[in-house]
């Protein structure tokens, strides 16, 4: 079996996506099979990290104007209409299983999104996911191939490109590629910038209890003054009360602190499948049945706004 890595070298979490992948690989077992890489990317000065990144010695560069999901699939078709390939691989980001389900589609292949482990079989992929709001583990096997999965943000420890001694380079200039019709107009907005959330050692991540926006400002200076990073649950982000880059779970960081602490968190799956690889986990809450204070190392039934005053009062009467 063969397999082929798609990057998006526009994207500004690059790195992240390849080492991610770099180190699903790793963990099933791949390096017994061919494989190569494909790399969309639109600046020329980013070229060298693209390279040193990528997991396999195999890669092809494709330059665009602009990242575009239609003439990506486009290029991508053309791909696979000459090579040999039974697996393609997609990083575990949005734009990542949009091209998953739409390239398998076009391929008359089979797709899943949000895998987390897999087994190769001779005339068979079988995958697995989390199910049912992340309580349960599913099993699918794909025989339709070519196969395309997507992974699961947080599924593998990220780790970086091994050394290649020698690297099997082609480069293709699709600038030339013309805007898609159905594009009529379109605008560049400044991007939110990377949280950091994932590599921080304290996170306080404040939930649905926090209830209104004054008292979510005040959560971040507190998190701030005790040397924490502020993290939030679905509904304080969708809620505006802070940037929706500092959204933990399923649908945002994926995060690994030495300590964390929730306040007012219920613990939903999505959400503590974001902070489940904390080395410590101290839940406050109101409500003793709330299932982060069943998951959590230590639990604290009051009052969070109280316990965090008189936690701030005890850290600055020591320094």
């Amino acid at each position: 079996m063969r397999y082929t890595v798609i990057l998006n070298g526009c994207a500004s979490n690059f790195i992240s996506q390849a080492e991610e992948i770099n180190g699903f690989l790793s963990d099933h077992g791949t390096a017994s099979i061919k494989g190569n890489t494909i790399i969309f990317y639109c600046e020329d000065e980013k070229k060298e990290a693209l390279i040193a990144n990528a997991p396999t010695a195999c890669l092809q560069l494709v330059k665009v104007s602009r990242y575009q999901p239609e003439n990506v699939l486009e290029i991508l078709k053309q791909h696979a209409l000459t090579q040999d390939t039974d697996l393609y691989l997609f990083p575990s980001d949005f734009a990542g299983s949009e091209l998953c389900v739409r390239f398998a589609y076009r391929m008359v292949g089979s797709s899943l999104v949000g895998v987390n482990g897999m087994e190769i079989g001779e005339e068979k992929l079988i995958c697995r996911k989390a199910v049912y709001s992340n309580h349960m583990q599913g099993e699918f096997v794909l025989r339709q191939k070519p196969y395309c999965i997507s992974i699961a943000k947080g599924c593998a420890e990220n780790k970086p490109a091994p050394d290649m001694l020698r690297r099997v380079i082609s480069e293709v200039d699709m600038t030339q590629v013309s805007e898609d019709s159905f594009v009529k107009s379109y605008e560049f907005a400044a991007e939110v910038s990377p949280s950091g959330l994932e590599h921080v050692g304290v996170l306080m991540v404040a939930g649905r209890g926090v209830k209104k926006q004054e008292k979510a400002e005040r959560l971040e200076e507190i998190a701030g003054a005790l040397g924490a990073a502020l993290g939030v649950s679905r509904p304080v982000a969708m809620n505006g009360w802070v940037p929706m880059n500092r959204l933990i779970g399923v649908s945002g960081v994926m995060a690994k602190p030495e300590l964390c602490i929730t306040a007012g968190v219920s613990g939903a799956a999505a959400l503590f499948a974001g902070i489940e690889k904390s080395k410590y986990i101290i839940a406050i809450n109101t409500d003793e049945r709330a299932s982060i204070v069943k998951s959590s190392d230590v639990a604290i039934i009051d009052d969070y706004e109280k316990v965090l005053e008189e936690l701030l009062k005890i850290v600055k009467a020591s320094e």
